[in-house]
Order: C-alpha cells, then structure tokens, then sequence
C-alpha cells in the first residue's frame, strides 16, 4: 500500500517516487518485478496518470526501472553498487541532520549510538536487514 498526504508539501509526484525507490532498494519490489501500469496504479492511488508517468520516467533515468514498450514496466537488474549509491543517497539528508542535532557529541559517541540503534533495530525486524 502507498500512502500519499497532498497536505504534506511534498509533491505527490516524489513521495510516490521515494516509496517506489525504498521498496525497490530493500527487495520488497526484487528485479523483474512488473509495477501497475500507468492506468491502474493512477486509478488505486486516486491521482493523475501524468503523475505515475512522471515518477516512472524519473525512475528510469535513474536506473531503478526499464520500461518495454508494450509491456510494461519493470524493477531493472541494477548492479550491487548502483544499489549501494542509491541508498547512500537517500541516507544523506538524514545524515546530516543527525550529525546537525547531534553536535557537541564526540564522534565515538555518535558512532557508538548509530551502532546501538542499528543493533537494536536489526533484532527488531528479525535479522532481515542486509550489510550491503
């Protein structure tokens, strides 16, 4: 299910891609997956078709979907280190707003609460998270 708030000032456009994004990067969508086309997923989302179309042409320039005239469109076969980029991406504005409310705290301190919480979050979700 993806959740889209129009009150959150965040274009419809990119929350929809960032879902798209974080489901493809944790292996909820694996490669070769088929998305709804254009019609159905603009139907099930109650939004414009324009919109999915959008987001589906700015994940295919972004290597994260390739789109087969006729077809369909479809999660790509990214290699690992495309994949590592991505997420690396995605991690950097919460990085820096970390780093922003964590200042006055040493750099051992920091890292030793990221592990913590990574440790912790990990035994939560069952151990299913990769080191990728």
């Amino acid at each position: 299910m993806f959740l889209l708030n129009p009150n959150s000032g965040v274009p419809l456009y990119l929350q929809l891609q960032q879902q798209l994004e974080q489901r493809i990067l944790s292996g909820q969508f694996p490669d070769g997956t088929p998305l709804p086309s254009v019609r159905e997923f603009s139907a099930e989302l109650h939004i414009n078709p324009l919109t999915v179309v959008k987001v589906y042409q700015n994940l295919e320039r972004s290597g994260f979907v390739e789109t087969r005239r006729g077809v369909g469109t479809f999660v790509s076969h990214q290699s690992p280190a495309l994949k590592l980029d991505a997420r690396r991406r995605r991690i950097g504005p919460a990085l820096d707003q970390l780093i922003v409310q964590a200042l006055g705290l040493g750099e051992k301190e920091i890292l030793s609460l990221v592990s913590e919480k990574f440790t912790q979050f990990k035994t939560q979700s069952g151990g299913t998270q990769n080191n990728e």
